[in-house]
């Protein structure tokens, strides 16, 4: 059987720090994901895999699936060259990731990303 522990506030143990549950929960990382080149993860939360969808263009597709397409993803990538990693096609079980190069904004492939999702569960 499972337990469950119901509280409002957290408090540190000298009872001088504390946060509401509403942050905890709304404000966690759902999912992140580090990965290199090509679909090989190399560590995350709530990614079942990793697709390939083109050259600089990665579909994390998550374990559990977002309640909608209205939260927010972050992340950024290295290579030899500046990179920035923006997100696009948001939706409840993935969001495509592009890899864009330096000043030039061409996509382009890296050897190491991360990425991380907020928002509500399903």
């Amino acid at each position: 059987m499972a337990s469950e522990l119901r509280v409002n506030t957290l408090k540190d143990a000298a009872g001088s720090n504390e946060v509401a549950m509403t942050y905890v929960a709304n404000g966690s990382a759902k999912a992140w994901i580090q990965h290199n080149a090509g679909t090989s993860i190399t560590n995350s939360l709530n990614y079942a895999s990793l697709t390939d969808v083109g050259t600089g263009n990665y579909r994390p597709n998550y374990t559990n699936n977002m309640a909608n397409n209205d939260y927010a993803a972050a992340g950024f990538a290295g290579n030899a060259s500046t990179n920035v990693c923006s997100g696009n096609e948001m939706n409840v079980a993935y969001v495509d990731t592009f890899y864009r190069v330096g000043s030039t904004g061409s996509v382009a492939d890296v050897s190491e990303a991360q990425f991380m999702v907020l928002g509500d569960l399903a």
